[in-house]
């Protein structure tokens, strides 16, 4: 019975222990921030904002050029007027896209941003997140494009 009573003792010490300690600290004796709100690079709808330095708009009759990276490795989404598809490698901060197409649709609006999307795809070589932003770099560390996470 005592033994039991010990023990018992013992787990709610540990629980009690465990949920009060306090946030890690660096060398310096301070709490590191870390973004809570940084997008995850899979799974978050990815709207496209830029290709490169120029500014994408979507006009109103037209899809909304995005992508979202599942789990699987495979990346689809939109180029402005045809689904897109195909595949991702992603080590670090390096990431690569294979095998993009689309379905062949002729839409009257969005095949201009469509046209350089897709094939810009092919020149990635990294990815940065910063917040809610994504940016496909270069092999170089030039802009590729760049997206928005977009609230589910």
């Amino acid at each position: 019975m005592i033994t039991k009573r010990l023990v018992a003792a013992v787990v709610v010490s540990v629980a009690v222990m465990a949920c009060s300690r306090r946030p890690a600290t660096d060398s310096a004796g301070e709490t590191p921030s870390v973004s809570s709100t940084a997008a995850q690079l899979q799974t978050t709808y990815w709207k496209l904002t830029a290709l490169g330095s120029t500014p994408v708009n979507v006009a109103d009759s037209t899809r909304e050029p995005h992508i979202i990276l599942q789990p699987d490795s495979k990346v689809n989404g939109s180029g402005g007027c045809n689904r897109m598809f195909g595949s991702y490698e992603v080590s670090g901060d390096a990431l690569t896209f294979s095998g993009i197409g689309s379905t062949k649709m002729a839409c009257q609006d969005g095949m201009d941003t469509e046209t350089s999307f897709l094939p810009a795809l092919q020149r990635v070589a990294k990815y940065r997140i910063d917040g809610q932003q994504l940016e496909l770099l270069d092999a170089s560390g030039a802009l590729v494009a760049r997206f928005e996470a977009k609230p589910k």
